[in-house]
């Protein structure tokens, strides 16, 4: 797999025992935009999202937003401070419409109970996926512009083509590029045929493009 493929199809395969476990409790539906849980909040509960997309974010004093990544079904988040014991350094919200699992202290203390071996299942997971973090920051650190906008469009979609819901500063904020940088490069991507825009949207209309975009 090559570098950038890494990138856009970033998501870890659960080992299939804690898949099993985490599903043996009820999922609770979140609309488009539903707020998870608040940077600074103890962290009392981490969470299996099996339908969805979520998105995590810093926010400074001041108020502004910067992102940090996205989740997609079948992956764990809200991990870190569960187990560090420190208050949340971020904020998570969904993106569409959600299925998600809150997974407690408790729980994991039954599920260790009932099958040890899943203890490990669980470091193995968290253990690849601080590996994948570290890989994308060390790779979105050497990539243009355009490519950190075209990469944060496809982590946003849902299936093959979608509309996700955002503004030009959402992107800029995000990627860390100026309203301009983002203006310009989703014009060229629209002169491409590879998305439409319109009111706080953007529609993608031909994944391949973009990711051919990414692999250049």
């Amino acid at each position: 797999m090559r570098e950038n493929e890494f990138l856009v199809s970033h998501k870890i395969d659960m080992p299939t025992e804690l898949f099993k476990a985490f599903n043996t409790k009820e999922a609770k539906l979140y609309k488009s935009n539903s707020l998870i849980y608040r940077q600074g909040e103890k962290a009392d509960n981490f969470y299996f999202l099996k339908k969805g997309n979520v998105e995590v974010f810093v926010m400074s004093p001041e108020g502004a937003e910067k992102g940090l990544t996205n989740y997609k079904a079948g992956e764990v988040f809200g991990e870190a401070s569960f187990f560090d014991g420190y208050p949340r350094i971020s904020t998570a919200k969904t993106i569409t419409e959600c299925e998600i699992i809150t997974i407690t202290r408790k729980n994991i203390e039954h599920f260790f109970k009932e099958d040890p071996s899943l203890a490990l299942k669980l470091i193995e997971l968290l253990s690849k996926k601080v590996l994948r973090l570290s890989r994308e920051i060390d790779h979105i650190s050497f990539m243009s512009a355009e490519k950190r906008i075209a990469e944060y469009l496809l982590s946003r979609s849902q299936g093959i083509n979608g509309t996700i819901m955002c503004t030009q500063d959402d992107i800029g904020n995000t990627v860390g590029v100026s309203r301009i940088t983002v203006s310009r490069t989703l014009g060229k991507f629209v002169k491409d045929n590879w998305i439409r825009t319109g009111y706080k949207k953007i529609e993608i209309i031909n994944t391949k493009g973009l990711m051919e975009f990414l692999d250049d």
